[in-house]
């Protein structure tokens, strides 16, 4: 008797394991993408004036479906972007800046997009 709620809280287990694990509902997640490479780019957006226009860019892009990393600055007047160009575009990555209120100045090519690749 003990091996058999031995086993039955195994396979007990094993499922609310898979369960959970499958919970996220198809989602893409960085994992999901590791054949992709990610590009930056620098974009120069005029209207930030507080941390809490910082945090509206980097929720608003972050959205986004292929923005790896968004991190802005209302001091420097602009926000660092990894995305996979695959996934999205400027155009794109562009209409949620303005979509929030804010001007986009210029896309800068980030130093890494720069460099070639040897």
């Amino acid at each position: 008797m003990k091996k058999y709620n031995l086993t039955a809280g195994f396979i007990l287990f094993v499922f609310i394991l898979a369960f959970t694990s499958c919970k996220e509902g198809g989602k893409k997640t960085e994992k999901d993408t590791p054949l992709m490479e990610a590009e930056a780019i620098e974009v120069s957006i005029g209207g930030m004036t507080c941390l809490g226009c910082e945090q509206t860019i980097q929720k608003n892009i972050s959205r986004l479906d292929g923005i790896k990393s968004v991190k802005a600055s209302f001091t420097v007047g602009s926000a660092l972007i990894e995305y996979y160009p695959e996934i999205v575009d400027s155009l794109k990555i562009k209409e949620a800046i303005t979509g929030s209120g804010y001007t986009v100045i210029k896309f800068i090519p980030s130093p890494q997009e720069v460099i070639t690749k040897e």
